[in-house]
């Protein structure tokens, strides 16, 4: 269960909270506050195209000293001289002063003189377009080199341990809900034409641990409402009634379920809170981390989210050039929902579309649903892994 300050993170990042603007007048002479309440980048200047100054973590207050002329941005101090903008809806304000009535801001900040400011970040991306085609197949194509790579690391897996019949999940709300796969546990679904993956089913239908009841409907450590690819490797995420003292919910979900495949997918909310650099970095760290453990990363990547569709196709690209450089299974799930009405997505952008009944029975209706398709896609790469890599 998620601790209470994730839950408010979650619900800033979301925007499905109000911001405050609209709150009480200003006391004379009384200081506008904000509080992080995600993991967040403070910029040289009001967007997203700007430099990173450094990233906060939650919970951390700043002075407000103005905004930009929308109210999407304010310009913040902190501790020890920091000072730069940050997107609005990734705060909580102090609740007794009006947005609007702060001054508006032009000021463009000059990273090298700001005190605080975070060490230039050396981990380049690949040089990818955010307007070029993905050109990927939506179910892994599992190459010489992909399949000697991951039988290597099923191999080590097996020596540290892992179940080849088990795997887990890895990610954000899109991975976090209950009917991502959750049915298939449950015997809640209808394969309809794909009756061969019933193969797959029923090999990944045992238990991880004597408490749990399948992989199908593990309730994963590593995938949570609110994370990204940041918070899955900082261990004040963890959940405490499960994972030892500083040990970060990627470790724990593999020391707890020994899985020989972590289904990782990351990106709807990352490209609203980090730059493209520090997702590749981010990533690179849970791959690496994965491959340690013994476990095949089945990569993904995902919808793209239609405020910065240039930004999530260059983020998805990543993602395909991290799995080829590594040899490692990658589905294409962008491609998979581009067509789909929303783009597989709901209004907000950010979750997935759901049908009205089960996003476990393919029929074409369903289908046209963003959770649906996700769902047969990741049972589709599961089957090709456990022909392909497993067995």
């Amino acid at each position: 269960m998620l601790r209470k300050v994730l839950l408010m993170a979650i619900v800033a990042l979301l925007g499905m909270t109000a911001l405050m603007p609209h709150g009480a007048a200003a006391q004379e002479g009384e200081t506008p506050y904000a509080w992080t309440e995600t993991q967040t980048n403070i910029r040289t200047g009001p967007g997203t195209n700007y430099e990173v100054i450094t990233t906060l973590g939650i919970g951390v207050q700043l002075v407000i000293e103005g905004r930009n002329a929308d109210g999407s941005w304010i310009l913040l101090r902190g501790e020890g001289g920091l000072r730069g903008w940050g997107r609005t809806r990734l705060f909580r304000l102090s609740g007794n002063f009006q947005l609007r009535a702060l001054p508006v801001s032009t000021e463009i900040l000059n990273r090298a003189e700001v005190a605080g400011a975070a060490p230039p970040d050396n981990v380049r991306p690949p040089n990818v377009s955010g307007t070029a085609p993905l050109n990927a197949s939506l179910v892994p194509q599992i190459t010489p080199a992909v399949r000697a790579a991951m039988r290597a690391v099923v191999a080590k897996g097996r020596a540290m341990g892992n179940n080849p019949r088990v795997f887990s999940k890895v990610g954000d709300c899109m991975t976090d809900h209950p009917q991502f796969l959750n049915p298939f546990a449950w015997g809640q679904y209808n394969l309809r034409e794909y009756a061969y993956l019933q193969e797959t089913i029923d090999y990944f239908n045992v238990k991880p641990r004597e408490d749990v009841g399948s992989s199908w409907d593990a309730n994963s450590v590593a995938a949570n409402n609110g994370f990204n690819s940041s918070a899955v490797r900082e261990s004040q995420w963890a959940n405490p009634a499960l994972c030892q003292p500083n040990e970060r919910p990627l470790a724990c979900e593999y020391r707890l379920n020994k899985p020989a495949v972590a289904v990782i997918m990351f990106g709807i909310a990352d490209v609203l809170v980090m730059t493209p650099q520090q997702f590749y970095r981010f990533m690179r760290n849970i791959i690496d981390d994965t491959l340690a453990a013994g476990v095949v990363p089945l990569l993904s990547t995902f919808p793209e989210n239609p405020s910065v569709p240039q930004l999530s196709r260059q983020v998805n690209q990543m993602v395909l050039a991290l799995a080829r450089e590594k040899n490692l299974p990658v589905m294409n799930f962008a491609d998979a929902v581009k067509n789909l009405p929303n783009g597989g997505l709901e209004s907000d952008g950010i979750h997935l579309s759901l049908p009205p009944g089960l996003a476990t029975d393919f029929s074409p209706e369903n289908l046209q649903y963003g959770m649906t398709v996700r769902n047969l896609l990741v049972l589709q790469s599961l089957d090709v892994i456990r022909r392909q890599i497993l067995n």
